[in-house]
């Protein structure tokens, strides 16, 4: 039950009127199982994937602050209200957010909440964190939360600069270093023909290509349902869920692409087709919920002594067998008796049939003749050779405490232990003298009480499954992938980033680093041509090689953005790792095909009537630099020259814009830039000739802005054919 009443909590600490009626509807968003006055959230019933998670905990008890740590929660309710925090990661930022403020706010109220008490907790994060960034643009957004459902006069903005220098807005040195070398895919991609590959080069490779061809996030990737080929209109493309937003529509894949992607489709589908077999064999037969069967009493009883039951009735584990003696190192029974009669009593020739040692075969022998007697094998050991065996617990049949908790995936703490040892020393007893311990009564409703349904993989916000875990493409059964055959049934999971992540850069240690000698790349004699070392990268980075490739393959903005499952366009620069020469040669093309706007284009088309060769040698000393803006390229060089305009490219007193200033009229979004600095300037020269001023510094500033947008934007009409 919620002892904390939204709707009352928030009036009492003046929140306006808007809120106070959303606040009734928050304590219905709290994730099914806590409450608000819990500090401990299990948030993944609010996820779409599931992923390989059971729970997916926010934690609130972070914050200090009891105000702020209330005021947090309701933050978190109101923007799952709004689809602002469907995710952990947006809980886990605004619970960041809140406990910088409670770090700076000490014992005071709630409601003495300053705009200063913000810059500090900046402050704070920028000492604590090296990603402060980020959790200080959620510490804006509570600004402007307080500010506007608790009519708080806070001012705050985001001071920190974005860590990232690579992109379109980075340098070039830092744009190599993120940009893979073609060659190094090249060369990793062509090693899936090569003989002699591990199991798990062999799939990682398969899912590298698809990476490669599509450019999906892992989250994506992990989502690919088993059916994900169509074919239609004579190209393949990939049936895919998108993540952030995303367009739902099949991606297509390159042409040149298409048979090496269906190629490695299918080798994902053979190496995961067992698992899948299980996720089906569980969603119609759900597993055990051992966790919870620990903390029942009853319930531990009674499937204790089921798994003692199917332990000790299994051929394997039999301690008195006199059809065979039990061999350890080759984990099997031996007809011992049987091979010494067939060779007519010969115990070397039985030996060497069996492939085994004199020594080993003579003491499986007695084992066997014991077992023909009732008895327990004799004790093999040189020592005490021939006397009776005391000890049962290295065998690797015996029932123990051990091999339970392996079976259930728990550890069973000691006060639990106590109440079935009895159950598993009689199950032992049992065994040690050739029987099988009982069945218990078989009970269907504590059988169906613990049963745990195996939660779909994705399904819609209502909780409708989407897709169920045995439909999905890239479900790993844990060992399938490695030299380890042995595995639990249950044990297996979807593709996640981690896994990929142990691929490329090495298994992972105990204390969470890599061992760079067990890369991909090291195993497979892969280096950088750009050092000469063993190659690196991220399965992130193939994002940003993908698109590179596709912008300087003449793809829009929009293109792009709409194939990487991006909300926002402007997103694409983060991921343009072309390098400035390369800018450079394109512009200098575009200038000659007179396909963008400027005086450089003017000036260019008027040199070269009378001498192609000046007018390259001006091309080439004026696009030396590429300087990307909202309404345009700036070919300046302003490490070394100060802009002639302060800033301001069209307030040219010349009656044209800037002659550094380069405008592409194909680009929908700075021609939507151009337009609103048009609009903008008409509105505050229409509010100074409102005061009854028609001439002053500004006014004639903003006049020859308005002018010279206005020539720009008709010769990008005039080219677009708008006129």
């Amino acid at each position: 039950m919620n002892a904390i009443d939204p709707a009352r909590w928030s009036t009492e600490r003046g929140a306006n009127s808007v809120f106070i009626e959303l606040s009734s509807k928050l304590a219905e968003m709290v994730p099914p199982g806590s409450a608000i006055v819990d500090d401990v959230w299990n948030v993944l019933p609010w996820m779409r994937s599931t992923r390989n998670s059971s729970r997916r905990n926010a934690y609130f008890d972070a914050i200090k602050h009891p105000e702020l740590r209330t005021l947090c929660k309701l933050w978190v309710l109101h923007g799952r209200l709004t689809n602002a925090a469907n995710s952990l990661a947006a809980v886990e930022f605004r619970i960041a957010a809140m406990a910088a403020l409670a770090h700076v706010l000490g014992a005071r109220p709630l409601l003495a909440l300053k705009t200063d008490d913000f810059l500090a907790a900046e402050r704070w994060l920028r000492d604590s964190y090296a990603s402060a960034y980020r959790r200080a643009g959620y510490l804006q957004q509570a600004s402007q939360w307080l500010s506007t459902s608790f009519n708080m006069r806070l001012a705050y903005r985001n001071r920190l600069r974005n860590p990232i220098v690579y992109g379109r807005y980075g340098t070039d040195a830092e744009r190599a270093k993120k940009l893979i070398p073609t060659d190094i895919l090249r060369d990793l991609l062509n090693a899936r023909h090569r003989e002699g590959l591990i199991a798990k080069d062999k799939f990682f490779l398969s899912v590298l290509m698809v990476s490669v061809g599509t450019g999906f996030r892992v989250g994506e990737l992990a989502l690919l349902p088993c059916n994900c080929l169509i074919k239609m209109k004579g190209g393949l493309h990939l049936l895919h869920y998108p993540e952030k937003a995303g367009k739902p529509v099949p991606r297509p894949i390159h042409p040149l692409l298409a048979d090496v992607i269906e190629d490695a489709v299918g080798e994902i589908l053979r190496a995961t087709s067992s698992a899948r077999e299980i996720a089906k064999r569980m969603r119609n037969d759900p597993p055990l919920d051992w966790s919870g069967i620990i903390r029942d009493n009853a319930a531990l009883s009674y499937f204790t002594a089921r798994w003692a039951h199917g332990w000790t009735v299994d051929p394997a584990h039999q301690m008195i067998n006199p059809t065979g003696a039990w061999y350890t190192k080759g984990k099997r029974f031996i007809d011992a008796i049987g091979t010494l009669e067939a060779v007519g009593g010969n115990q070397s020739e039985a030996s060497r049939r069996l492939g085994i040692s004199r020594l080993t075969f003579s003491d499986l022998l007695a084992t066997q003749r014991a077992a023909r007697n009732g008895k327990l094998p004799p004790v093999r050991n040189s020592k005490s050779r021939g006397k009776a065996r005391e000890s049962w617990n290295t065998d690797q049949r015996v029932i123990s405490i051990e091999k339970f908790q392996r079976y259930c995936g728990v550890h069973v703490k000691l006060d639990r232990r106590m109440r079935i040892q009895s159950i598993l020393d009689e199950a032992r007893r049992l065994q040690l003298q050739g029987h099988s311990f009982p069945a218990p009564v078989a009970d269907p409703t504590i059988e169906q009480r613990f049963r745990r349904p195996l939660a779909p993989l994705l399904r819609n916000q209502d909780g409708t499954a989407i897709l169920h875990r045995d439909e999905a493409l890239l479900i790993i059964q844990k060992y399938a992938l490695s030299e380890e055959r042995r595995t639990i049934e249950a044990d297996f999971s979807s593709l996640t980033e981690k896994s990929i992540a142990r691929w490329l850069s090495g298994e992972a240690r105990s204390h969470g680093t890599g061992n760079h000698e067990d890369s991909v790349f090291a195993r497979l004699g892969i280096t950088d041509p750009r050092t000469g070392k063993v190659a690196k990268f991220t399965i992130h980075d193939v994002r940003h090689w993908l698109n590179t490739i596709y912008q300087n393959g003449g793809l829009t903005e929009d293109q792009i953005a709409l194939i990487f499952n991006r909300k926002y366009k402007a997103q694409n620069a983060s991921y343009d790792q072309t390098s400035s020469k390369i800018r450079s040669e394109r512009l200098k093309q575009a200038v000659r095909d007179k396909v963008i706007v400027g005086q450089v284009t003017d000036s260019y088309s008027r040199l070269a009537e009378f001498s192609r060769d000046d007018a390259e040698d001006y091309l080439g000393a004026v696009l030396r630099m590429v300087n990307p803006m909202p309404h345009g390229i700036c070919t300046l060089g302003w490490a070394t020259t100060p802009c002639p305009h302060h800033l301001s490219c069209f307030s040219c007193r010349d009656e044209r814009p800037c002659e550094h200033l380069i405008v592409d009229p194909a680009d929908k979004a700075t021609k939507a830039e151009l337009e609103r600095m048009q609009r903008e300037s008409d509105l505050v020269i229409a509010a100074i000739h409102s005061q009854g001023v028609q001439s002053s510094p500004t006014a004639d500033h903003f006049k020859r802005i308005r002018h010279n947008v206005g020539v720009t934007l008709d010769e990008i009409r005039k080219i677009n054919g708008e006129d």
